[in-house]
Formats: structure tokens, sequence, C-alpha cells
């Protein structure tokens, strides 16, 4: 099974930090895999990634990719020769029927060669018009939409995208000490690691939080990747710590063995309750 990986802001970074923000994401994409029992392979293509594992993991690799910040979108993607009858053969099999509109959209990356998105798109339409001539093209709004990603070597007939959280990698902003005691402890702790930081939660910390946050985590999986993921040396092997987290933090710890101040990250100030209840609903804790 193989996957056409969609990466979010970290293509805004310089060279350096982009490859440094790549790399990082490469080993949690690995990990994440790794602590639900598949095995992934990563590689960079251009702007994307191209991920493969066992047919037997998709379901572990696809709730990997929907627990890994850093990532836009996943496209399940069956390779095929450069060849829009080939295509158009395999996708046929999931046309509606008689009546039906449909549409293909393909999108070339890579150097470009004897095609581009829109011939291409035409050919393979042309195809699937030989095949089941009793469909109907619509380009704007149709019932059935063919989407294609058209390579250097290979082109790859994409099934249903699977949508992912964005943000930066994590682990790519250091390490945060998170109060995890409410609800809304919850709700900043997860911004806070949508921004690329891990956290590390502290012995009071509510175990049923915690375990939801530990899906986005691999280190809290299995302690046993949290040196390998990291990129500083420091407590836990989760970085020197630099912030701390949480909805009311009064009282909490915000020094550093008494000699430097932790930053008091508040995510949640000026959230309005409907934004609030959409977050909820977002990361699954309503």
């Amino acid at each position: 099974m193989r996957w056409i990986i969609r990466v979010g802001e970290l293509t805004l970074k310089s060279r350096p930090v982009r490859r440094f923000m790549r790399k990082t994401l490469e080993r949690h994409l690995r990990a994440q895999a790794e602590v639900r029992g598949a095995s992934l392979s990563v590689k960079p293509f251009g702007g994307l990634l191209m991920a493969e594992a066992d047919d037997e993991h998709r379901l572990a690799v696809e709730d990997a990719f929907s627990h890994s910040f850093g990532l836009v979108a996943a496209d399940p993607a069956t390779p095929f020769p450069i060849d829009p009858a080939a295509i158009a053969a395999a996708a046929i099999v999931d046309e509606p029927g008689a009546g039906a509109t449909f549409a293909v959209r393909c999108r070339r990356h890579g150097q470009k060669g004897e095609w581009n998105s829109q011939t291409f798109a035409g050919a393979v339409g042309y195809e699937i018009l030989k095949l089941a001539p009793h469909l109907k093209v619509n380009l704007s709004n149709p019932d059935w939409a063919v989407t294609v990603a058209l390579m250097t070597e290979e082109a790859f007939l994409l099934e249903k995208r699977i949508v992912c959280p964005g943000g930066l990698p994590t682990g790519v902003q250091g390490t945060v000490r998170a109060k995890l005691e409410t609800e809304r402890d919850f709700l900043a702790a997860y911004l806070v690691m949508r921004r690329g930081c891990r956290l590390l939660f502290t012995s009071d910390a509510d175990p049923k939080l915690v375990a939801k946050l530990a899906n986005w985590d691999p280190s809290h999986l299995d302690s046993t990747w949290s040196k390998k993921l990291d990129t500083a040396p420091g407590e836990a092997h989760l970085g020197k710590i630099w912030a701390v987290v949480g909805d009311d933090l009064t009282g909490f710890v915000d020094e550093d063995e008494g000699r430097v101040p932790y930053a008091r990250l508040e995510p949640l100030a000026g959230w309005s309750d409907e934004a609030l209840h959409e977050l909820k609903q977002r990361t699954g804790i309503a």
C-alpha cells in the first residue's frame, strides 16, 4: 500500500529549516507506525512525502497519519504506468452507473514529460467514456470524481483523502511541561503540540487525558522511542524544557531549578465558546 503525503507549513521555511523539519517528521511517522504494529517506509519527493507499508497494516498506518502534526493530508495511492487506458480501466470499477456525471482531476508533480495535468486528465476521461458511454462529463460539480497524481515515471489513482491535523512536526520546537488536570488543560496542551512542541507531563496529570494526548506522540506510547526522536539531550530525553502550558498555571512550577523562569503559554486566551466547541470536536474530547 502506498500513500502520497502532503505536508503543511514547513514548506514555507528556509531550506535548512525545512530539511530539519522534514527529517524530524519522517522519523516521527516511522515511529507512529511502529508503535501501532506497522513498518513504514517514508521518502521525500519534491514537496511531498511518499510512504509505503504492507496492505495488512493499512488501518494502523492511516491512524498514524491522522495523529501526526505537520501533515495536511494523506492520499491512498495505487501506482500505474503512465497510461490513461490502464487508469481508466481501474477507475471504472467504482463508476456510479447510468445518468451520473464525472470529472477527472489530475495534478502533475516533478519534471514535465509527454503529458501535462490537463492533457492527461482529458486522455483518462476519454478512455473512461469509451468504457462507460452512459456517463456524462461535468467538470464543475460531478457526481463522481477520478483523482490522479501524475509523476515523472508513474501515475497514481488516488482514493478518498485522509485529512490530517496540519501544524508543525512534533519535536521541532522543544519541550513544554504541561499541566493536565482539566479539559481546558487538554485543549491548551493540544494546541501547543500542534505548534511542534513535545510535552512532559507531571505525576499528577489526569491519566485519561494523558492517554488521549499520547496518541499524537509515540514517545508517550513507547518510552524506547523518546531518545530516538529527540533532537537535543535533556530530561527524559525529551529536550530542554523552555515553557509551561495549562489553562490556569497558578502554583504550577515555572522555574528551571530556581534559576530561569519558564515561558508561560496560554493558547486559549481570547477563544470564543463556539471556537472552543469546534476544537473539542476536532480533538475528540467532547
